[in-house]
C-alpha cells in the first residue's frame, strides 16, 4: 500500500485549483517540514511548516560573522536541505572565534558528509559544522489565499468559514493576511474561495 501524501491531493480538484490559480485567487509555492538539529543532542526538533512567516527567528549560530553551508542530503530514504554554520568565521572579524563556543553537530556533518550530498555551499575542508543545523524535508507543494484588494478584516472572516487544515498569517508591513493551507484546499472550500474572490 503507498504511503499517503501529507498534502492530501485530489484529481478532482485540478481544474478549479488551476481556475483559481490563473484568476489570481489561489498561488502556490514548495514548502517542507522544518526541523532543528540539535547540536548538543543530535535530536530531531519538529518545527512545524518551513515559512519564513512562522520561523523569523534563526538559531543563535546563524550570525552574520559566521560561514554558512547549504546542501541537499539524503535523508530517510528521500532528500532534504540542511542549513549549518562551520564554526569558522567570515571575515577577520575578532568577535567571532572558530567554534565560537557552538558544538560539533555530529548528526548534521555525517548527513552532509554523505554520498550522495547535491548542491554543496560551504562544506569546510574537516566536513565538521557547528552549532544547531535546519533541517527541511518533505517539500511539497502548498496553496495560499491572498487577496490584494480585500477589505480590513475580509481574509479572516473568510478564514473561520472554511474546512481544510490552515493558517492565518497576520499581513505586516503593508503586506496584506493570507491563508497558508496544510492541504489542499478540500472541493467544497474550493467552490467557496470561487465564489467570493472570482
Amino acid at each position: 500500500m503507498a504511503k499517503a501524501i501529507r498534502t492530501n491531493p485530489s484529481e478532482t480538484s485540478r481544474a478549479t485549483l488551476k481556475e483559481l490559480a490563473v484568476r489570481g485567487v489561489l498561488s502556490s509555492s514548495m514548502v517542507g517540514m522544518r526541523a532543528l538539529i540539535r547540536a548538543a543532542t543530535d535530536e530531531i526538533d519538529d518545527q512545524g511548516f518551513d515559512l519564513w512567516h512562522l520561523h523569523r527567528d534563526r538559531p543563535p549560530n546563524f550570525q552574520a560573522g559566521f560561514a554558512e553551508c547549504r546542501a541537499w542530503v539524503s535523508y530517510n530514504g528521500g532528500r532534504a536541505k540542511l542549513e549549518a554554520t562551520t564554526g569558522a568565521r567570515r571575515w577577520n572579524n575578532p568577535a567571532y572565534t572558530p567554534g565560537s563556543g557552538f558544538p560539533e553537530n555530529e548528526l548534521a556533518s555525517r548527513l552532509v558528509n554523505r554520498p550522495g550530498t547535491k548542491a554543496a555551499f560551504g562544506i569546510p575542508l574537516d566536513g565538521v559544522l557547528c552549532g544547531d543545523a535546519i533541517l527541511v524535508r518533505d517539500i511539497r507543494r502548498h496553496w495560499n489565499l491572498t487577496q490584494q484588494n480585500a477589505e480590513q478584516g475580509e481574509v479572516e472572516f473568510f478564514n473561520e468559514m472554511l474546512s481544510t487544515p490552515r493558517t492565518l498569517i497576520q499581513g505586516w508591513n503593508g503586506c496584506p493576511p493570507q491563508i497558508f493551507f496544510h492541504e489542499e484546499p478540500i472541493e467544497d472550500d474550493l467552490i467557496f474561495m470561487k465564489l467570493r474572490f472570482s
